[in-house]
């Protein structure tokens, strides 16, 4: 009977033992898997830091870079997150437009002529047919008329389109206005490099725009 009383406690202390002993294992267990965990924050942060660091590689350590027409700017990160902006520049090529807008000649008048060509041969001219009555040399863009002052910019839309020309020459004295018994505004006479081609271009009738 003793030796069986012993060995039933010897039995019970060795339970106890154990359980004592799986407690603590398991205590132990938690502790290090509750240090493991990080926290909401740390989470986060451990999430995030990699884009951060990405974006300030990117940035070159720079406030602010612009590209494609946007500007990028990093804001104060807020619990680790960067934050982008996205502000709409105005492109170079807006800034040209803009440019050739403000620099885009106006219209004052629309007046119907006729226009004949003429070249620098002393027969259709003078004894000096490469100087014109302003003084200057001929060169391509340069009409003579009577009835527009010295320096007036036309265009001549129906035959050369947006390119502009410039009174630099006076025509024979029997096509100075007043103009009796004729229906167009007047006269011009568009100078050509060769007699050719201001024959070939004739007599036509068509609109002007004198510019401003």
């Amino acid at each position: 009977m003793t030796k069986q009383s012993s060995s039933s406690d010897d039995g019970s202390l060795n339970i106890a033992f154990f359980s004592v002993l799986f407690v603590a294992f398991s205590l132990l267990f938690i502790f290090l898997e509750g240090g493991a965990i990080p926290e909401e924050g740390e989470k986060e942060m451990a999430v995030l830091s990699p884009l951060e660091s990405a974006l300030k590689k990117d940035l070159k350590s720079e406030d602010s870079i612009s590209g494609n027409g946007y500007l990028l700017a990093t804001s104060p990160p807020t619990y680790h997150k960067p934050q982008v902006l996205a502000v709409k520049t105005e492109d170079k090529n807006e800034k040209e437009n803009h440019k050739e807008e403000e620099n885009e000649p106006v219209v004052k008048k629309v007046l119907y002529v006729e226009a004949t060509g003429y070249s620098s041969t002393v027969d259709q001219t003078n004894c000096q047919p490469f100087i014109t009555a302003s003084g200057t040399w001929v060169r391509d863009g340069i009409v003579a008329a009577n009835f527009l002052d010295f320096g007036t910019k036309i265009r001549i839309p129906q035959y050369f389109g947006d390119k502009e020309f410039v009174v630099k020459d006076r025509m024979n004295s029997r096509f100075s206005p007043p103009y009796n018994g004729i229906s167009h505004d007047g006269y011009i006479d568009i100078w050509f490099p060769t007699r050719w081609e201001a024959t070939n271009f004739g007599r036509v009738r068509t609109q002007i725009e004198i510019l401003q």
